[in-house]
């Protein structure tokens, strides 16, 4: 499966089998369809189960800004990093909306 080599800033939280979470930031290194590879600090555990908001270098209708958010169980920590299994991912908008400056609809309907 291809990899694809990304540094781009992440978000993270876990949690363990008991429920403890935890919440870090990093760096991605790498990124597939089934795989993240991140650097941190202080990484998570093997087998918890995280979910990463990574900032996305690109833009939603070239205005709003993304964010990939990705879920699944913690594999491997260690010197080349962590890496997470992706059971999930979706993009998620954030800050300022694309459709704030969209033309309003029409009013000439009524609720009575």
């Amino acid at each position: 499966m291809k990899r694809y080599d990304c540094q781009l800033e992440l978000r993270f939280e876990s949690w363990d089998k008991r429920g403890a979470d935890r919440r870090g930031h990093g760096v991605t290194q790498d990124l597939s369809r089934k795989h993240l590879r991140f650097q941190t600090e202080e990484p998570p555990q093997v087998g918890d189960r995280l979910e990463a908001r990574i900032a996305w270098p690109f833009l939603l209708q070239n205005v709003c800004r993304l964010q990939l958010v990705v879920r699944g169980p913690v594999m491997e920590t260690g010197d080349r990093g962590t890496v997470v299994r992706i059971d999930s991912y979706e993009f998620q908008t954030c800050g300022e909306r694309s459709f704030a400056s969209a033309e309003p609809l029409a009013s000439n309907w009524s609720v009575g």
